[in-house]
């Protein structure tokens, strides 16, 4: 019953109740949900159903998610909304994506970078070597081009100083 009318919720673009029809096949653990979620996950374009199923696979704690979450993590949709999906992987064990946790950790908002630090913690023993290393580098250029934009934003900061600042007029 919960799926027909986790459809027709879907369907009918009715979020609130399709939020929290989704909530309780999360809390239930329902794994015969578990395809249908990973359909919408990748089908729909609202992020508060997308959110709430990717919780509920975490919930569930189905394998099957991983992948689905993964791709939707590398989705232009989800550009400003993937915080979420990291903290739905952090059930599973996501060391075969530790470069792309690193890419999101270097390129996303303050939330993306946390989840994406979180999961890179958590999985980091069991990330292979070779894609270890290459997380390593792509760090350090980071760290390496935050340098030389700091030194840069210190010598303009330098010449605004020593300019002294102009008389406001009345």
């Amino acid at each position: 019953m919960q799926l027909s009318e986790l459809e027709e919720t879907i369907i009918n673009n009715n979020t609130e109740e399709a939020r929290k029809i989704i909530e309780q096949i999360g809390y239930s653990k329902n794994a015969k949900a578990v395809p249908l979620l990973i359909h919408y996950l990748v089908g729909t374009d609202n992020n508060i159903i997308r959110n709430a199923i990717a919780i509920a696979l975490s919930d569930i704690g189905s394998i099957e998610a991983i992948e689905p979450i993964i791709n939707m993590l590398r989705h232009p949709k989800t550009i400003g909304a993937r915080g979420t999906l990291l903290y739905a992987l952090e059930a599973f064990d996501c060391s075969a994506h530790g470069e792309l946790m690193t890419d999101l950790l270097l390129e996303g908002n303050f939330e993306v970078r946390i989840q994406s630090q979180i999961l890179l913690k958590s999985n980091a023993k069991s990330i292979p070597i070779e894609v270890k290393q290459k997380c390593i580098e792509k760090i350090q250029e980071e760290m390496e081009s935050l340098r030389e934009k700091i030194e840069f934003l210190s010598e303009s900061l330098e010449v605004l100083l020593d300019t002294g600042t102009p008389d406001v007029q009345d």
